[in-house]
């Protein structure tokens, strides 16, 4: 059976889904899942360690393994393999994969972001007060990374020349630590990542310079979770699953960041959980709560938005075709909007 539905004001044709409601009653098609981070099990990422920790994936039939990784490219890779059901990263690297693979594309279903965490971090007495002063200037960006790839982007919008910027390829795990040692003068990265972890290694948060590209012309939709085309074509009701456990999940560390973070501690005994806390409080005030979210609930998306951020990263990366809407996004699997609406 094929069942036609909305996306974005495109229909679309999925074989064998079904309603979110009758999901919920029929179970779903796999109950052991594998989920694949774009980082380090921080603040951002404790709203999938919370929804395993805490039962909310369980509550879905689900028995879910949440595993970190090493960028958004990496998570990509992992979920597109068939090695993992689905990943959480950024839009731009979901949007990159399906323009090279046509045929093979990964859905977004559901967008925890409204606005990329990609930005550029310098410190006060590096000489970089706007984009323009990046140009004579070292950059440090780990390999695979989305800050990194769609910069040409956010410098042409800025009016800095690319070619005058040096980018140095470095470990994410040393990416702050060159920024504070002055090996590099700014850093690509997320600003929930790379501000706090520069703020730990003993920078002042005063001191610390945050260039956010959705602030300075670059309007990107953010994380997205995700899972191949061809599984949630064979599995709709897990998906569906997935997304409401996460959306529960997300709106409970809008209401308790606290002890969404403190299921961080299984995973890292060693953790600064404060520290955690308030990467996690950044991400929901900056990236997840706008004023479009609160009016429309987790994980509303638009058209015009969409389609403008398939242009930008069509352009930032040059594939010669940029992939259709409903091959990268669709709200299929999301739960009703009451259930979406972040509670205060």
């Amino acid at each position: 059976m094929s069942r036609s539905f909305s996306l974005l004001g495109f229909t679309v044709l999925f074989a064998g889904a079904l309603s979110c409601a009758s999901a919920q009653a029929q179970g779903v098609e796999k109950q052991a899942v594998k989920g694949a981070l774009d980082w380090a099990f921080q603040g951002p990422q404790a709203i999938f360690t919370y929804a395993a920790d805490k039962g909310l994936f369980k509550k879905e039939g689900l028995d879910a393994q949440i595993d970190r990784g090493s960028g958004s490219a990496d998570a990509v890779t992992r979920v597109a393999s068939g090695a993992y059901d689905f990943g959480w990263a950024e839009m731009s690297a979901i949007i990159k994969y399906n323009a090279e693979q046509p045929g093979r594309e990964l859905v977004a279903v559901y967008v925890t972001h409204d606005h990329s965490a990609n930005a550029v971090i310098t410190i006060k007495g590096r000489g970089i007060a706007s984009p323009k002063d990046l140009e004579g200037k070292k950059v440090g960006s780990s390999a695979g990374s989305a800050a990194r790839d769609v910069f040409g982007t956010f410098a042409k919008i800025n009016g800095v020349d690319a070619s005058k910027v040096l980018h140095e390829t470095v470990s994410g795990s040393l990416r702050e630590t060159m920024l504070v040692r002055g090996d590099v003068q700014a850093i690509l990265g997320a600003i929930t990542s790379g501000v706090f972890t520069v703020k730990s290694l003993g920078i002042k948060q005063e001191d610390i310079i945050s260039m956010p590209y959705g602030r300075y012309g670059l309007d990107l939709y953010g994380h997205a979770v995700m899972t191949t085309a061809a599984f949630a074509e064979k599995n709709p009701r897990t998906v569906a699953a997935i997304v409401r456990a996460v959306n529960a999940a997300l709106k409970d560390a809008i209401t308790d960041p606290k002890a969404v973070v403190a299921t961080l501690a299984s995973r890292d005994k060693l953790g600064d959980l404060g520290l955690e806390q308030e990467r996690l409080q950044l991400m929901l005030r900056e990236l997840v709560l706008t004023p479009y979210i609160k009016a429309n609930g987790l994980g509303s998306v638009t058209r015009e938005r969409m389609v403008k951020s398939i242009q930008l990263i069509h352009d930032a990366y040059g594939v010669k075709t940029p992939p259709a809407p409903e091959k990268v996004y669709t709200d299929r699997f999301l739960p009703p909007r009451a259930e979406r609406m972040p509670r205060s």
